[in-house]
């Protein structure tokens, strides 16, 4: 057999071997996925006492603080924002037809219109104050502005619990108005106490919570009477270690009373 066929039938035989070998590998590999993909899934098991996700704070507003005192000097990066809470009890204007609707001032003149979200127009007449319950479900309720003023002695520190809004200056009409103002404010600071008033309202859909505080000028010889006017309690979300260590300080809890 000439030199050339014999060296071209040993390739075709290699070639052939070759082509054998990798189509029994394949096989078994398509074999070996076939019988992977038949064995059922294993659930994956829940995570135990998953941690709760954190709240996202505001990132806040950037400023730089200095303080001087004695012994000590200061000065670090800092970052605030206003701190706000939520009101009392939420309220929204619904018309007669159970719409929600809110005031605008419209024109040059300023002219007063309820509209709803589709810019339709209601009678003032119409509307009415509901307050939304926690199920999501309005409760027609009626705001009246505070016309008697309910005050009991609690102790001071309840009201830092609580955010101010506003304050209200407070003074008698007459003189015997004046002395029993005067009789209320050295009765709370005599028993170290402040008044606290559950409910006042301007009207105009808002509730609030008061505390009355009495204030004696520097020379004693006057007095005045202010309340702080509250939404809510406060909601302090930006806690620092106390200590380095991260052992808590021994502070005595403040003794509240049932009311608040």
């Amino acid at each position: 057999m000439p030199y050339k066929e014999t060296q071209s039938k040993q390739q075709y035989l290699l070639q052939r071997k070759i082509k054998s070998k990798v189509q029994s590998k394949l096989k078994q590999h398509s074999a070996s996925r076939r019988q992977k993909s038949a064995i059922p899934a294993q659930p994956i098991a829940p995570l135990q006492n998953a941690p709760e996700e954190e709240e996202k704070l505001p990132a806040g507003f950037k400023a730089t603080m200095h303080y001087k005192g004695e012994g000590v000097n200061v000065t670090a990066a800092v970052r605030y924002e206003t701190e706000k809470t939520d009101p009392l009890i939420k309220t929204v204007h619904v018309a007669s037809n159970g719409e929600v609707v809110h005031r605008e001032y419209v024109g040059p003149k300023k002219e007063e219109k309820w509209l709803d979200d589709n810019d339709k127009e209601y009678n003032k007449a119409e509307v009415k104050t509901a307050q939304v319950m926690p199920d999501g479900t309005l409760k027609p309720i009626v705001i009246e502005k505070t016309k008697d003023i309910s005050v009991e002695p609690v102790a001071p520190e309840i009201m830092d619990e609580f955010l101010p809004y506003s304050f209200l200056e407070v003074w008698g009409e007459s003189d015997s108005d004046e002395d029993g103002l005067r009789k209320t404010a050295f009765d709370l600071m005599k028993n170290g106490k402040i008044g606290a008033i559950k409910e006042f309202s301007h009207g105009y859909g808002k509730v609030y919570v008061g505390f009355m505080k009495p204030i004696v000028s520097k020379d004693g010889k006057s007095f005045g009477v202010e309340i702080m006017l509250a939404e809510n309690k406060r909601k302090r979300r930006r806690w620092m270690p106390a200590d380095k260590s991260g052992v808590a300080l021994k502070v005595g809890k403040a003794e509240i009373p049932q009311l608040w």
